[in-house]
């Protein structure tokens, strides 16, 4: 989603163009930077430049023009389209009438029409579509009645509704101003060389090998930051410092030899999974989450709902099926766009699962302030340690999977199902009595990570070239299979903008048969010996309608009744052990070569595989 940057400090537009580019991976479709050398003078102006497209579109604005002399402190922004189509005219900064006031913005003003119509009425004038040229309006407003900048800022945020975050500047003033409500908002400060500066972020990663240290500014914080630190102010205008000031851990994730993050985020799947086993194994106990214990024996609760968006929704299905399985817990998971508003019977007795990335996911913290609002249990298992979602949640399950600079998630989404396994087996041990408790048996982790297989990659190349070749795609499965596929074909579509249309495998039959013909792959899923059989017969239906079929199975599966030249190809996968019954996280090896498929779909198609259009890595508006 939209990214921020601010900086206090020499040579603002290099230190804010650094910046940006490290929030590129969110996704944007315009950029735009105000600097401003913060000395009052007649006639002093702050400087917008702004571009459609891609930052190097911005870059050679700002070197055409030549940098800007004496500059001290400057924000910027990277824009995903949300009110008003993604132009050089709706990107940001915007500004008010006399050009005092540059304001970027994160998240969305629900009320900025009835605002816009009441400001016409008093003769001001909009050049853009968007929601927050309003604010560069109101405090505009604001000021010519008398407010004081910070006053004009503070009566700006009580006019409107939703979610923002914000950074303003004021011209003649060597201050960034910011504002925070739902939308996240980080500042830090560094001296380096006897030289102080200051910076403001929408995400820690642009503190990257800078600040050390940062403060995450809570919900409803106004106030203004300059080189020497900043003053903190809560909605009735008191003073006060945020408590609790975190270390910026993240140093700049190197893409070493590998052409794409993507692909990097692929590999780097084995050594996240062996870092969250090893903090679950030490971290993971009853001491540490009394939440999910039942104060005399038991669990506190007779059921759960998992909820999540796109890959965390596919991650809930897969941990639903874990906590029923492996915990003996009624379980279903929901997607969060559709949770408040179709709400299942949740209460007390109920633990409510939110599963995000970035942790700052709109619509799942939504989710949360309504499953709170009817007293369930809420945990977040999220990436992002000091997040929103996280820290708003009785108690938080991290996932551990590292900074993910790909927009299409991979590693992070088997980190999920790990730690959804790991759940499953920690409430299978809390549900016995206090006197036969036994620590959470994680044996099957340890297996993932033991059996966990990448392959060479090229038969992921071969399939990726034939789905090049312009066929209708279709994927079936059953149980897992079924749930994988879906991750499957999300990978694809956002990669590739292939489409590969979903079904049971059971549901062929009853009206999707109709679109298959000579002109159509369909890819079956069948790792599962339950129902390995009735799957391939399933697979039998689609091969008589002409469709050429792709078999994605284990290495240990055997298929006597149905000869091998019956498949245009197979794929398999390895088969992990460990557990008696099989592994639970098998899903997570399944997953493998379909994030490499989808990887190789895209280069092959000449893409970004890295940044999808359209789309953003942390979706901060509903």
């Amino acid at each position: 989603m939209c990214g921020i940057a601010g900086y206090i400090g020499d040579s603002p537009e290099q230190n804010i163009l650094y910046r940006l580019r490290l929030l590129e991976y969110r996704g944007y479709d315009s950029a735009g930077i105000a600097v401003s050398d913060g000395e009052k003078s007649d006639g002093e102006k702050i400087v917008i430049t702004k571009r459609a497209g891609e930052l190097k579109n911005l870059e050679a604005a700002l070197k055409q023009a030549g940098k800007t002399a004496g500059a001290k402190l400057g924000i910027g922004h990277t824009r995903w389209a949300t009110h008003g189509k993604p132009d050089e005219i709706n990107a940001h900064p915007h500004v008010s009438r006399d050009g005092k006031w540059a304001v970027v913005h994160n998240g969305i003003i629900e009320n900025h029409a009835e605002l816009k119509s009441e400001l016409k009425k008093l003769g001001y004038e909009f050049y853009s579509a968007t929601d927050t040229e309003t604010a560069a309006k109101l405090l505009e407003y604001y000021s010519a009645q008398g407010a004081a900048p910070l006053q004009a800022l503070r009566q700006t945020c009580e006019r409107l509704e939703g979610s923002f975050a914000m950074a303003i500047l004021h011209a003649g003033e060597k201050k960034i101003y910011f504002a925070k409500n739902k939308s996240p908002l980080y500042l830090a400060y560094a001296e380096n060389d006897g030289k102080k500066r200051t910076y403001l972020a929408s995400d820690v990663i642009c503190f990257s090998a800078q600040a050390r240290e940062y403060y995450a500014l809570p919900d409803g914080v106004y106030g203004m930051a300059d080189e020497n630190g900043a003053e903190f102010y809560d909605k009735t205008g008191r003073i006060f410092l945020p408590a609790e000031k975190l270390s910026a851990a993240y140093t700049g994730e190197e893409i070493n030899r590998y052409p794409h993050y993507m692909l990097k985020e692929i590999y780097d799947t084995l050594p996240a999974l062996r870092a969250e086993t090893t903090y679950f194994e030490s971290n993971f106990t009853f001491e540490n989450y009394p939440l999910l214990c039942g104060a005399n024996g038991g669990r506190g609760f007779t059921k759960a709902v998992l909820v999540g968006c796109g890959t965390a929704y596919h991650a809930a299905l897969s941990g639903a099926g874990m906590l029923g399985r492996v915990a003996d817990l009624d379980s279903a998971a929901y997607v969060a766009s559709e949770f408040r508003y179709y709400c299942p019977k949740i209460d007390e007795n109920t633990l409510a699962v939110f599963i995000s990335q970035s942790g700052e996911t709109a619509d799942t913290l939504a989710a949360m302030q309504e499953a709170k609002r009817r007293s369930a249990k809420t945990l977040a298992v999220v990436n992002a340690e000091h997040s929103t979602l996280a820290k708003n949640a009785d108690a938080f399950l991290p996932v551990k999977a590292g900074t993910e600079i790909a927009v299409a998630s991979t590693k992070a989404y088997s980190c999920q199902a790990a730690a959804l396994y790991a759940l499953a087996e920690f409430l299978r041990a809390a549900a016995l009595p206090l006197q036969k408790r036994c620590a959470p048996d994680f044996s099957a982790l340890n297996a993932l990570c033991a059996g966990l297989s990448y392959g060479d990659g090229n038969e992921e190349k071969e399939i990726a070239r034939l789905f090049c070749g312009g066929k209708k795609l279709f994927f079936i499965g059953r149980g897992d299979d079924y749930r994988t596929a879906l991750e499957a074909s999300l990978k694809i579509k956002e990669t590739s903008y292939l489409n590969a249309d979903v079904y049971y495998a059971g549901e062929l039959k009853h009206g999707f048969l109709a679109l298959v013909d000579e002109n159509s792959y369909v890819v079956v899923f069948a790792t599962e010996e339950a129902t390995l059989q009735k799957t391939l017969s399933n697979a039998e239906e689609a091969r008589a309608r002409g469709a050429g079929i792709i078999l994605f199975t284990t290495n240990e599966t055997a298929l006597p009744d149905c000869p091998e030249e019956k498949f245009f190809r197979i794929l398999r996968v390895n088969k992990l052990g460990g557990v008696a019954g099989g592994n639970p996280l098998q899903c997570v090896q399944n997953i493998l070569p379909w994030q490499r498929i989808a990887y190789e779909l895209s280069v092959e198609k000449g893409l970004n595989p890295d940044k999808p259009r359209n789309l953003a890595k942390s979706v901060t508006v509903e």
